[in-house]
């Protein structure tokens, strides 16, 4: 059946393109298809979830264990102890005091969740003229409303609009133009400013080394909040438990998901400052958030996130991330002398092999399927191949990944 009369609508995908890959069955670092092939996976299950590499049975054991006990109660008014438990273990290892953590079912409930806070938090003190938003050209921060309102990266906005009123985006990493951009919108309308530790889906950009602490100052100074959205970086990818510490940054809000979980089971969270949540508290027991999702705080997912901490501190895998990711990105820069390569970039886990043409998408889709053919899973996005291990990959499984790009690069040029 083709992809044009199949029921299953899928995102991303082209509705009228030919059949897609079928993946059947995941194995550590290892997915494979119903043709049969057996697949290195550098993205981790396609956009960098499954931190852990797939098939882990004792996180499918935990599951099981918990829909037996308690399969779902919502957390409105109620809590239960597999939520407040994961709460604790999520906030005892983020950056600062962001302790106070909302729990959402993606990543891009979790931006919604971050604005929604820093617009809330300025309307409880009276400045309920804050409500804008500044972030940056290239960002990605989900694909519900608010999240493409404050994204950078055109086509996922421009079929959609009218979008959220005030947000506006400045060029990457260039320090002057955020602080322009404050001064011109007035800050006394900006809410906060977001932005990813390392833009990802958006081509793999790392910042120059002080940016995030300069833009931390210029929010203190402009009486902003600062965003960070973990929603990749976070739990381990860039060799540290999220991107603040890699960068010594604390934001106001940090939003995660994916590794959360290690996809195991859908879930994200806000996770906020003291300072951001003692004003939502009300000593009369008002409801100070109106606010939240029928299946946050799954029992079934909260196991799941307290079982991937569990394994990531147990195997000591963010510290193996940091030590596997330097090999990652000194292999990767042997690509950047090919011809058809425009530029490779990256920072840990995270990496970009860039083409150089003049309409790059079709070179970017033969050079996966060709990559594909010869047992590797990279993800092709616009201009570029993006790669995102699991944290579980050896340096042996990343020289495979390069040598086999390099490979089909070679031929290519």
């Amino acid at each position: 059946m083709s992809s044009a009369t199949a029921p299953l609508w899928m995102p991303f995908t082209p509705a009228g393109g030919s059949r897609p890959p079928v993946v059947m069955a995941g194995d550590g670092n290892y997915v494979e298809t119903d043709d049969g092939a057996r697949l290195l996976d550098a993205t981790a299950g396609g956009v960098a979830c499954v931190i852990l590499g797939h098939g882990r049975t004792e996180i499918a054991e935990a599951v099981a264990e918990q829909l037996r006990t308690l399969e779902y109660h919502c957390l409105f008014g109620y809590s239960h102890p597999r939520a407040q438990e994961l709460a604790e273990a999520v906030a005892a290892r983020t950056p600062g005091d962001l302790s106070h953590v909302f729990f959402t079912n993606s990543g891009s409930e979790a931006v919604e969740t971050a604005l929604k806070i820093a617009r809330g938090y300025w309307r409880r003190i009276g400045q309920a003229s804050k409500t804008g938003f500044v972030s940056l050209h290239r960002g990605y921060h989900g694909m519900n409303f608010g999240g493409i309102s404050v994204g950078g990266l055109t086509e996922n906005r421009s079929g959609f609009g009218p979008l959220l009123e005030g947000c506006t985006q400045v060029p990457a990493h260039e320090i002057d133009a955020l602080e322009r951009e404050l001064a011109y919108r007035d800050p006394s309308t900006i809410a906060a400013v977001i932005m990813e530790p390392v833009q990802a889906a958006g081509g793999v950009y790392p910042p120059p080394e002080h940016y995030l602490s300069e833009v931390r100052a210029i929010c203190d100074r402009h009486d902003v909040l600062l965003v960070l959205d973990e929603v990749v970086c976070g739990f381990g990818r860039l060799g540290y438990w999220f991107g603040g510490h890699r960068y010594g940054v604390v934001p106001d809000i940090m939003t995660v998901a994916k590794g959360l979980t290690s996809a195991y089971i859908p879930m994200g969270a806000a996770i906020a400052s003291s300072r951001v949540h003692e004003v939502f508290i009300d000593p009369e027991g008002s409801i100070e958030l109106m606010h939240g999702y029928t299946y946050s705080g799954h029992p079934a997912a909260c196991v799941a996130g307290l079982k991937v901490i569990e394994i990531l501190e147990r195997e000591a895998l963010v510290d193996h991330s940091l030590q596997t990711g330097r090999h990652l990105q000194e292999r990767i820069r042997s690509l950047d002398s090919l011809p058809v390569v425009a530029e490779v970039r990256g920072e840990g886990m995270l990496a970009a092999v860039e083409l150089d043409a003049e309409s790059p998408e079709p070179l970017v889709a033969e050079a996966q399927r060709r990559i594909q053919a010869a047992g590797l899973l990279v993800r092709a996005q616009a201009d570029h191949l993006g790669i995102y291990p699991p944290f579980t990959f050896t340096a042996t499984e990343v020289d495979r990944v390069v040598d086999t790009i390099g490979t089909v690069l070679e031929e290519m040029s």
